[in-house]
């Protein structure tokens, strides 16, 4: 199962384009545009072998950081992501 630092490490690293002040961490508010989304895709399948599909419209602009991800995939695979904190 995905713990809080991997699913921060993820999205930091789908995000390494965006400019921070300081280093990403669980709750860091975040901007997930469709090449993120790509990235963030890439990185599930290629790190735990989870196919991510595109999220209906209005859902990408709810994952606003490391934990409403870590939130949307509990709820798409509990099987495979724990509940996030």
């Amino acid at each position: 199962m995905m713990t809080r630092d991997e699913m921060t490490e993820i999205i930091a690293k789908c995000t390494a384009l965006q400019v921070f002040d300081a280093p990403i961490d669980y709750d860091t508010e975040i901007v997930i545009d469709s090449f993120s989304f790509v990235w963030l895709q890439h990185l599930l399948e290629e790190r735990f072998g989870f196919e991510l599909e595109p999220p209906d419209s209005g859902v990408l602009e709810t994952l606003n950081s490391a934990r409403s991800v870590h939130r949307y995939l509990a709820k798409l695979s509990p099987d495979r992501f724990a509940a996030a904190d």
